[in-house]
């Protein structure tokens, strides 16, 4: 990915999922999909973490970790592919995030950073990536760059930025066609997330977990 000056200043935002309002007349965003460290859920599926450390979905596809890859377990399989069959996801823990990269072309590359600066918890690595797969509910923005006069639809359909909240924290979901030329992964200035935000509040895309 490219850095750019002012990477961060939001032009519109596009949101995702359902809408209601919460008690101070505010707009609250409902995504499709939520996890935790055991389960990932949306409306048409569920993927659970079973006791072999695989991860099970209600068409029979499972995913697991090896090492720091996530594949699909039986190559070739029928079964529906959140990963393509015979391919991985290789995952790269950043200082402040994570980052995935497919081993194929045609699925995107994701980075999520924190506003904090601090890691993710390793044990949502793979949820995490599922989640995003299935459609995470967030605050989706268009980005303007300094050097970017307009953005261009190739600007736009390559490059996008959910906003999202991880275990009570603040995240920036990051997602590039792989080659595309899009700002560095980082986690926009407070200012320009209040303006895409608009007096709106999102439900977290983690669940919080149990007591």
């Amino acid at each position: 990915m490219n850095r750019m000056h002012a990477v961060a200043v939001v032009l519109a935002a596009v949101t995702a999922g359902c809408s209601a309002h919460d008690a101070q007349g505010r707009v609250v965003r409902t995504g499709h999909a939520r996890f935790d460290a055991q389960s990932v859920s949306s409306p048409k599926t569920v993927y659970t973490l079973e006791s072999d450390g695989t991860w099970a979905g209600l068409s029979g596809d499972r995913y697991e970790r090896v090492g720091d890859a996530i594949r699909k377990v039986g190559a070739f399989s029928a079964t529906p592919s959140l990963i393509r069959p015979s391919a991985w996801v290789q995952i790269e823990r950043l200082p402040n995030g994570v980052m995935y990269t497919p081993s194929y072309l045609s699925a995107p590359v994701w980075t999520f950073v924190t506003e904090d600066g601090k890691p993710l918890p390793e044990d949502l690595e793979v949820s995490l990536y599922l989640a995003a797969r299935l459609g995470l509910g967030g605050q989706w923005a268009r980005l303007w760059g300094a050097s970017v006069v307009a953005p261009t639809p190739e600007f736009e359909a390559n490059c996008g930025l959910i906003l999202i909240e991880v275990a009570g924290r603040n995240v920036a979901g990051w997602v590039s066609r792989q080659g595309a030329v899009c700002p560095a992964p980082l986690y926009p200035p407070r200012a320009s997330v209040a303006r895409a935000m608009g007096g709106e509040v999102w439900t977290p895309a983690n669940r919080p977990a149990p007591f």
